[in-house]
């Protein structure tokens, strides 16, 4: 699996957030209320630097697989092109 530089920035912004909300609000000061809102933006962090690698995976792939049916395209063409000056 190929990462991404922001992807990894998103990975550890999460996980710093969500170490810093249970630090901060569970040890410092006791309030339970805040520390799940910091854990919950800590989560959706992750969630999107994860729903960007998936993306950016998709998008490889489905380039990939264009450059080959183009390539395929081409080939075929001059195929049809072949068998066109024969007859």
């Amino acid at each position: 699996m190929k990462n991404k530089k922001l992807t990894i920035v998103g990975y550890v912004t999460g996980l710093l957030v969500i170490l810093a909300s249970i630090v901060r609000w569970f040890i410092i000061w006791n309030d339970p209320s805040q520390a799940i809102l910091g854990s919950s933006i800590g989560i959706v962090i992750l969630g999107g630097a994860y729903a960007y690698q998936r993306f950016s995976e998709l998008t490889e792939d489905i380039r990939d697989l264009n450059k080959g049916m183009d390539a395929f395209r081409i080939w075929n063409l001059d195929e049809f092109e072949k068998l066109k000056k024969e007859e």
